[in-house]
């Protein structure tokens, strides 16, 4: 079995401070109902964390806000065996993702909804046009070089506005800004929203 070693534990509240005095590679958090912004908080304390949720909750709603959150990870009591933690907080740590099947249900049934939209009170702040064309290009693979090209503007800038966007999405680094900017964005005119 690979090293682990338990960094410490604390409450909720000082989570954050703590995440970022012990510099995690995962966090546990073991809350019901889970709370979308403590999610949040954790991610936004230390980008390259891994964020496991425990929770009793079953309810889509909340379940998918925690993954859209920043949640790597999300186990529901009574859906997995205490044995299977270790494995999950393992892969977590590898950078894979677990899911109960009730997390799975939830996301199929949010990804087969017509707007693939979080309800109006998670939305995140709007970006700007340009912002909003770079994180287009960013989630289709571009590299920053590749969209300054394309946009014939500096590699900084592009570097520039992707910090911003960051920061607008309260996103933890690349990845989690194209997640959430899938959930976020306007659906096209056409109908459903347009998640590649």
């Amino acid at each position: 079995m690979p090293h682990v070693a338990v960094a410490g534990g604390a409450p909720a509240d000082r989570a954050p401070a703590a995440v970022r005095d012990h510099a995690p590679d995962v966090v546990l958090l073991d809350a019901s109902p889970p709370h979308p912004g403590a999610v949040g908080r954790l991610a936004r304390a230390a980008a390259a964390v891994r964020i496991v949720v425990v929770t009793a909750t079953q309810d889509p709603h909340v379940l998918v806000q925690v993954l859209a959150a920043g949640a790597h990870g999300c186990l529901t009591y009574g859906h997995f065996e205490p044995a299977d933690l270790a494995d999950v907080l393992l892969a977590a740590g590898r950078g894979e993702s677990s899911l109960s099947p009730p997390a799975v249900t939830a996301l199929v049934r949010w990804l087969h909804d017509g707007t693939r939209r979080l309800p109006p009170d998670r939305q995140g702040p709007g970006l700007t046009a340009r912002e909003a064309e770079i994180l287009d290009l960013i989630a289709a693979g571009l590299t920053n070089r590749q969209i300054a090209r394309r946009l014939v503007i500096a590699e900084k800038t592009v570097k520039n506005h992707a910090h911003q966007i960051y920061r607008r999405l309260g996103a933890a680094g690349r990845e989690h800004a194209i997640a959430r900017w899938r959930e976020l964005r306007p659906a096209p005119a056409g109908g459903g929203a347009d998640i590649p």
